[in-house]
C-alpha cells in the first residue's frame, strides 16, 4: 500500500487565548495579502524616512566643499573642542562622500523605479557597465578613509565624527534594507507553506 503523505495544515492564531484554526485557502491567502500590503506600506515609510537622512547629510556635505575655509560642521555641537585645520584633501574626501550620498540613495529606491532605470539604460554598454548601484558591502570601505585618515593626523573629536557620519548613514541603511529584505522573504516563505498545504 502507498504511503500517505500527512497534510501540512497552514495555521493562524488571532490570539493567546484561541487555538490554532486550520485557514481554508481563501483565508490563507486574505492573510498573506494583508501581509503583504503591511509590509508594502512600511516600507514606504521606511524608505522616505531613509532618502530624507541621505538628502539631509547630502547638502551638508555639499555645503562644507563649498565653504571656505572648511570646517566641519559639528565644530558648533563641541564648542569646548574646537575643530583644527581641515585634513588635506578635505574637498577631495567629500566628493567621495557625497559620491557614497548619491548611490546609497539609488540603493534606497525600488529596483523597478524610474530613476533607476534611467541610470542603467544611460551607462555604459553593458560589457563596460558597472553594478550601478553598487552593493552595501562594496561601498563600506569608501566613507571609512577619510575618518581612518583624520584619525591617524591626530584630528579634534568634531573632525572626526564630521566625518564618521557617511559610513555611519550607510551602516543604517545596509541594516534597514536588510529588515526589509527578510520580511520580504518570510512573507515568500508563507505562499510556498501555502501552496505546500494546498498540493498536500
Amino acid at each position: 500500500m502507498a504511503a500517505i503523505r500527512q497534510r501540512v495544515p497552514f495555521r493562524f492564531s488571532e490570539g493567546e487565548e484561541q487555538e490554532d484554526r486550520i485557514l481554508d485557502e481563501q483565508e490563507q491567502e486574505a492573510v498573506i495579502d494583508r501581509l503583504r500590503e503591511k509590509s508594502a506600506s512600511s516600507n514606504v515609510v521606511y524608505r522616505g524616512g531613509l532618502q530624507t537622512a541621505i538628502a539631509l547629510s547630502f547638502f551638508l556635505h555639499v555645503l562644507y566643499i563649498l565653504r571656505s575655509p572648511t570646517h566641519s560642521p559639528l565644530a558648533v555641537v563641541f564648542p569646548e573642542a574646537p575643530s583644527g585645520p581641515p585634513i588635506p584633501l578635505a574637498p577631495l574626501f567629500a566628493l567621495l562622500q557625497v559620491a557614497v550620498h548619491c548611490n546609497l540613495s539609488l540603493n534606497v529606491l525600488p529596483p523597478t523605479h524610474r530613476i533607476r532605470q534611467i541610470v542603467h539604460a544611460r551607462s555604459l554598454p553593458p560589457s563596460l557597465r558597472p553594478p550601478i548601484p553598487l552593493s552595501h558591502p562594496a561601498t563600506l570601505l569608501a566613507p571609512a578613509i577619510a575618518p581612518v585618515y583624520a584619525l591617524l593626523l591626530g584630528q579634534g573629536r568634531a573632525d572626526v565624527l564630521w566625518w564618521i557620519t557617511t559610513g555611519a548613514l550607510t551602516t543604517i541603511v545596509f541594516l534597514a534594507m536588510k529588515w526589509m529584505k527578510e520580511e520580504e522573504e518570510e512573507i515568500t516563505g508563507l505562499e510556498k507553506l501555502r501552496y505546500t498545504a494546498r498540493g498536500a
